[in-house]
């Protein structure tokens, strides 16, 4: 049953998000700078896509900038 366990956990944070209501675009900047600290670049950046695609008009702060974009 170790592997039942696992999917638990995942539909159970799931969940969890989906009480929580949607994020707020500084809410989403901050989980993909989090993202990017525990070195899971490839998901920050097709995170800060979506990102980029939902809010197109959304002005990212120098700040943020350095935090969510890849780095050079």
């Amino acid at each position: 049953m170790a592997t039942a366990r696992p999917q638990a956990k995942v539909q159970e944070s799931r969940a969890v998000a989906s009480l929580a209501g949607p994020l707020t675009p500084e809410q989403l900047l901050e989980r993909i700078a989090e993202l990017r600290k525990e070195g899971r670049h490839d998901e920050a950046d097709k995170a800060l896509e979506e990102f980029r695609k939902q809010y197109p008009s959304y002005r990212i702060s120098e700040e943020m900038l350095k935090k969510v974009e890849r780095p050079k």
